[in-house]
């Protein structure tokens, strides 16, 4: 299980480290710059799409989590949090780093060389949400996929800030959702006690 500490190391190397490998990987690249990355047209516009588009995304996989047969899979990332006590700031903070961070690596460096569908695929795969163990992670792995997509489709479409905005409220309204089923049980459980 993870600790705060490590949690809080893990989220500044997704916010600095991928942003160096990004850099990296774009160097060997005559076709990409990697401050082509940051092109926006209208930067407060595209933050409003994202976080509109990330909080809609978010809503829907709060919705498949309540199908009885996916209800494990919730109490199985609730679990990975359980002796993690997260304040409001740490949630936004972890959500910033990722947001940032892994749109930076995944939608701006690697998606221009392996396209969209196939970079979504890698990024759910890396962070574990496939199992060929686990038939119900595997199909809310499925929805992260077209999720992963959806972020790449901004990127491409409009601008990393917009990927960058749905990945950090999607992680907002993922992680808040977690602190609260896991403060509703131990609430329960202490007043059953």
């Amino acid at each position: 299980m993870l600790n705060k500490n490590q949690l809080t190391f893990l989220s500044i190397f997704t916010l600095f480290g991928f942003s160096g490998i990004a850099y990296f990987i774009l160097s060997f690249s005559d076709a990409f710059a990697y401050i082509e990355i940051f092109e926006a047209q209208n930067l407060y516009l595209d933050i409003v799409y994202g976080l509109f588009g990330g909080a809609v995304l978010a809503g829907l996989g709060l919705l498949i989590l309540q199908i009885p047969k996916l209800k494990k899979v919730g109490e199985f990332y609730q679990q990975i949090f359980t002796n993690i006590h997260l304040s409001w700031p740490d949630i936004l903070f972890y959500s910033f780093c990722a947001g940032v961070g892994e749109e930076i690596l995944f939608r701006g460096a690697i998606q221009p060389f392996l396209g969209i569908w196939v970079t979504a695929v890698l990024f759910v795969l890396l962070h574990g949400y496939i199992s060929l163990k686990d038939k119900s992670k595997s199909i809310y792995g499925l929805y992260l996929i077209i999720v992963a997509a959806a972020f790449g489709y901004a990127y491409q479409y409009i601008s990393i800030y917009t990927a960058m905005a749905a990945h950090f409220i999607y992680d907002v309204i993922m992680f808040s959702y977690l602190m609260r089923k896991n403060k509703a049980e131990n609430h329960q459980n202490s007043a059953g006690e």
